[in-house]
């Protein structure tokens, strides 16, 4: 499922993965830097894999509007680190 919840709060990549566990999520950066600072504003979660589609579409259309943005997180379906799902766009 996907939820909208448009933060205006700065928070960390951190911050946002110790309240939504088991997640991705998008984030709106100000700019480029923030990517370094693993700042940003939290636009949407995504509680499941079934969503995951939702959430590339949502990052899409943000970035058309000029916005930058980025998914981090993890469903942790993988059960080891460095164990990812992978989105070809296909």
């Amino acid at each position: 499922m996907l939820k909208i919840l448009d933060e205006k709060v700065l928070k960390t990549d951190e911050e946002i993965e110790d309240l939504y566990k088991n997640c991705k999520y998008l984030c709106i950066l100000d700019n480029l830097d923030k990517i370094v600072d693993n700042d940003g504003y939290l636009y949407c979660i995504s509680t499941s894999e079934d969503s995951l589609d939702e959430l590339i579409d949502e990052r899409d259309r943000l970035q058309e509007q000029g916005k930058i943005c980025c998914i981090g997180g993890s469903y942790n379906n993988g059960g080891a680190i460095g164990v990812q799902y992978e989105y070809t766009g296909e």
